[in-house]
């Protein structure tokens, strides 16, 4: 179920998952502000430094995720990618919000300025106010790297550093999906879990005529295997039934795709002790195709 919605979340329009992304940042700026109890306030240029840093800490999650993504998809945990992607998101506008509410005490004496640091241009109005106090005991100790001068350097590194990841993160990714699927990487996989589905949907035992029973569907890597059981038993599947069954799964919808993509389909029937009676497979080439 996850990956069903981790599989439709990325065909979602990009102002979509903007939309989404940022709602998850509002989401951790809110809990992070809630859960604040702090009164460290923070000058102009430690935020934008910090600040950078975060950006830098969320592009980081996401470069990661992008990493693994054809692994992901192959093996089924393409969710887990999705939903670092979120957490990222929100721990990161949980952070904003804290460095946020300490940059509000020292500019205008309280934290509820913070808000600003979520809202586009607005930002800005928090991050050039002066200090309100040149002093104040509650003032977060900072090293030199994060003050003056450097700290406004640091700051630009590190949200280039962030901007720089993430796009290249994008871009890498679509990349490694597309050359995978070029090399047909995923069609084994994706044909795997299809036919697994199919073999879980069919409820057993089925009776299928007065003397065959479907006792099991199994699914083995391409291999999706119909069992049989017949009573009483045959000594041997007549030529024309071979035939038969051969024509109509070639031409059933419900399994043209999954032949065609490379699936073994085999109908094994048995006898009631167990012996076998006889198989007949079902493949692209004795399809003709």
């Amino acid at each position: 179920m996850l990956e069903d919605l981790a599989l439709q979340y990325s065909e979602w329009p990009e102002d979509q998952v903007r939309a989404l992304s940022y709602g998850l940042v509002i989401l951790g700026g809110i809990i992070g502000g809630l859960s604040n109890r702090s009164l460290v306030e923070l000058r102009r240029a430690p935020y934008f430094a910090l600040s950078g840093l975060v950006f830098l800490g969320v592009a980081t999650a996401t470069f990661t995720g992008m990493a693994f993504i054809v692994q992901a998809l192959v093996g089924g945990f393409f969710w887990t990618i999705v939903g670092l992607e979120m957490l990222a998101s929100a721990v990161g506008g949980f952070f904003i919000a804290r460095i946020a509410a300490a940059r509000s005490r020292d500019a205008y004496g309280h934290g509820r300025m913070a808000a600003l640091a979520f809202i586009p241009l607005a930002n800005f109005w928090l991050l050039l106010t002066p200090s309100k106090n040149e002093t104040s005991a509650n003032r977060a100790p900072t090293i030199p790297l994060l003050t003056g001068g450097l700290g406004v350097l640091s700051g630009f590194v590190l949200l280039g550093a962030g901007i720089g990841l993430s796009s290249y993160a994008q871009v890498e990714g679509l990349k490694r999906v597309e050359e995978a699927a070029a090399e047909g990487v995923f069609d084994e996989a994706l044909l795997d879990r299809t036919i697994a589905t199919m073999a879980a949907e069919v409820d057993t035992p089925l009776v299928v005529d007065e003397t065959t029973t479907l006792v099991r569907m199994e699914a083995e890597g391409v291999e999706l295997r119909y069992v049989y059981e017949v009573d009483p038993p045959a000594d041997f599947l007549p030529t024309d039934m071979r035939v038969g069954l051969l024509q109509q799964n070639c031409t059933y919808e419900g399994l043209a795709g999954v032949i065609n993509a490379g699936a073994i389909i085999r109908h094994v029937y048995l006898r009631k002790d167990g012996g076998e009676i006889g198989v007949v497979e079902v493949t692209r080439q004795a399809c003709g195709r």
